[in-house]
């Protein structure tokens, strides 16, 4: 009953420029495997009975993360890379699942924005395009992560539009997710243009991030510990997803979650406080993320223990 509310919300909420209905509500990463080099190189390869879990869990959609650009030499895909992105894709629809196809880590687009990198994108996103032109409407495309360094939301906007153009004429009504610079930011949703039905824009939330990424090895400041809770954090939460929603168009939250270091009553707290604001504001969303590997820190599953961590599905999917 709750996901087919979610689903009415999106389809006619109050910031939503089309009728058609999004087919995700309830979602989880699957990162540190496809998205390492080479899977297996961050400690986590994907496993069919952990995406049995996940449906079994009450999830509708993985968002499988992609470092696509690792595996695209001379204008093709390696073909047993590609092969194990089917096998994968494969498994989600055995289980009944929406899966989302992330192009994700291409740093060297970030880093550099040179005009070669761009093209490179854009063929990409042919290629796929092409591949997967006979795939059910459960696939998903997401056409960059988190955009940052110097590639503004002016530049992956204008990306957007030429591999739209590519893309639509096979996929006419498959959902196509963009975001804009600063790591999918909420404020940079107000500089990406009007989206066309089929689109979907997105955004990531980490806030406070002194909060989320407490302890993160790889945050460069020393963040102190701090909890969260109070009414002010609260109200603040409120407020930036009135930010997001201000746009009217479609929305879907593709990332967010907290570093393990945060007090843990805190962590469960500030899940369950946005997973509630997403749904109130008729947004879908996705945690990150399943598990991590050995860039263990955001992890809902623990592999080892084969079970999910106390406390998450409760507040993801509880009252």
């Amino acid at each position: 009953m709750l996901r087919a509310l979610i689903l009415l919300l999106v389809a006619f909420g109050p910031h939503t420029s089309t009728a058609q209905t999004f087919p995700v509500a309830r979602c989880i990463n699957m990162g540190a495997a496809l998205e390492a080099p080479i899977e297996g190189d961050w400690g986590y390869v994907i496993q069919r009975r952990h995406i049995d879990r996940i449906a079994q869990a009450g999830f509708d959609t993985i968002r499988l993360p992609v470092k696509f650009s690792a595996h695209f030499k001379n204008g093709a895909f390696d073909p047993a890379f590609l092969a194990r992105v089917d096998e994968v894709v494969g498994w989600t629809q055995d289980a009944d699942l929406n899966v989302i196809l992330v192009l994700h880590h291409y740093w060297d687009l970030m880093d550099t924005g040179t005009d070669a990198h761009k093209a490179n994108l854009i063929a990409m996103w042919r290629v796929l395009g092409q591949h997967y032109a006979d795939a059910p409407q459960s696939v998903l495309f997401e056409l960059l992560n988190e955009p940052e360094g110097t590639l503004t939301t002016a530049d992956a906007a204008a990306l957007y539009d030429t591999i739209l153009s590519d893309l639509r004429p096979a996929h006419p009504t498959r959902w196509i997710i963009m975001g804009g610079d600063e790591w999918n930011n909420i404020d940079s949703l107000a500089d990406l243009p009007d989206p066309d039905p089929y689109d979907m824009h997105t955004f990531h939330f980490y806030e406070p991030w002194q909060f989320t990424h407490q302890g993160a090895p790889y945050v460069q400041a020393d963040l102190p510990r701090s909890g969260w809770g109070s009414d002010a954090d609260r109200a603040t939460l409120s407020q930036r997803f009135d930010v997001a929603t201000a746009q009217n168009r479609p929305l879907f939250l593709g990332e967010f979650g907290v570093y393990d270091a945060a007090p843990r009553p805190d962590h469960i707290r500030w899940l369950r406080a946005v997973r509630q604001a997403a749904e109130a504001h008729g947004i879908p969303w996705c945690h990150w993320g399943f598990t991590q590997g050995e860039q263990a820190g955001f992890q809902a599953f623990d592999v080892d223990r084969d079970d999910w961590r106390a406390g998450v599905l409760d507040a993801l999917m509880g009252d």
